[in-house]
């Protein structure tokens, strides 16, 4: 199953908190998407699937098109939503809640905003829908797109990392691709955070 970070958003560019708001894809990310179609072009996929927000639907249109595949929507694999913090900009949010942007930044066990997914959570989540993907598509290659800290926290707890660790775990840019193989229930990283297509 790869694991495919959405192209470059207006959130993005502008540096605002996201979460689970929907924002459009920018000019820079629409080159992104081009990259990462023509990564792809001789990888054979047998399905696609991508958290529900308009920003992963149309990065994994690179693969859908080209490939004849139709997109699964699968509202599991969206970002953290960061409650209060929903469409703040990062100066705005260190002015107002620095304290709960450090541990953001360097203790996610220990965030927490009004509203807010805990990191927990989000883990759950994303394994459930991992597991129920690979589950329905046994001996398969798969594309799965969704979003930074969402793909992070899953592959932090494939790879075994504690909460606590977590802060220290890479996050992927824009359009970075990850692989992971299912066996049976179990999970293994083959490589995590990858950009060269860029």
């Amino acid at each position: 199953m790869y694991l495919i970070r959405h192209a470059e958003a207006e959130g993005n560019l502008y540096r605002i908190a996201q979460g689970q708001y929907d924002s459009l894809i920018t000019d820079r990310g629409y080159r992104q998407i081009a990259g990462l179609a023509k990564r792809f072009e001789d990888i054979p996929i047998d399905a696609v699937y991508s958290s529900d927000l308009s920003r992963t639907c149309l990065t994994a249109q690179s693969l859908c098109i080209p490939k004849g595949l139709p997109l699964r929507r699968c509202k599991k694999l969206r970002e953290i939503c960061v409650g209060e913090w929903e469409q703040m900009t990062w100066g705005e949010i260190a002015r107002r809640a620095p304290g709960e942007l450090e541990h953001f930044t360097n203790r996610l066990d220990r965030w927490s905003v009004p509203g807010a997914e805990a990191i927990s959570q989000v883990q759950q989540r994303m394994l459930e829908a991992v597991r129920e993907i690979a589950a329905a598509n046994d001996g398969k290659t798969v594309a799965a797109f969704s979003h930074g800290m969402a793909i992070r926290v899953l592959l932090a707890a494939i790879q075994g990392c504690s909460r606590e660790e977590l802060a220290r775990t890479s996050h992927g840019d824009n359009t970075a691709v990850s692989l992971i193989e299912a066996d049976g229930g179990a999970f293994r990283v083959l490589f995590r955070d990858d950009s060269s297509h860029l």
